[in-house]
């Protein structure tokens, strides 16, 4: 693995891990019988590290700033290939941005909306459950009315898929 997307993705945890930390010193109170605090903590409990690759030469770049709807209509019509919808935090160029990509089954990206860059890196969820995938365009973590109900009661059994590396352990604060 190479050491600089390692680095990338170290410092995209840190950066959802501090989010997390600031939504539990808020002073927001969510119910107690809820599942997670913020699409931060639920990323932190299922999230998983995404391995950049080239993009496919087939692949044209689809919309900016449409990365759900690409990547849900992209994996829609590339299911047969074992793509999958992942939706997360990625980092490119030392900022972090909501993001959605596809995932193969062996946890390397595809990124219909983004050409592939050293450095860059994913940590988000993957999405097995045709379902939840966003084809009208709102991402599952950003999208008021679809996050509420998963930050109560988590994802359907079987609605999400392990593909990716594991976040590790808790990280030293900085």
């Amino acid at each position: 693995m190479d050491g600089s997307v390692v680095a990338a993705e170290d410092g995209l945890i840190r950066y959802i891990r501090q989010h997390a930390e600031l939504a539990e010193r808020s002073g927001y109170t969510i119910p107690a019988e809820w599942r997670y605090q913020s699409q931060y903590h639920l990323l932190l409990a299922l999230g998983r590290r995404h391995t950049p690759a080239p993009r496919p030469k087939s692949l044209t770049g689809m919309p900016a700033r449409l990365c759900y709807s690409n990547a849900a209509r992209y994996v829609r019509d590339h299911h047969t290939q074992g793509l999958l919808y992942a939706e997360g935090f990625a980092a490119t160029l030392d900022v972090y941005l909501s993001h959605a990509w596809t995932v193969r089954p062996d946890g390397c990206v595809i990124d219909p909306t983004w050409d592939d860059e050293p450095g860059r890196a994913y940590v988000g969820i993957t999405v097995a459950d045709p379902a939840l995938w966003p084809c009208d365009g709102g991402g599952i973590l950003q999208d008021f009315r679809r996050l509420p109900p998963l930050l109560r009661d988590g994802f359907p059994p079987n609605a999400l898929a392990d593909l990716g590396r594991p976040l590790t352990g808790p990280l030293p604060h900085e």
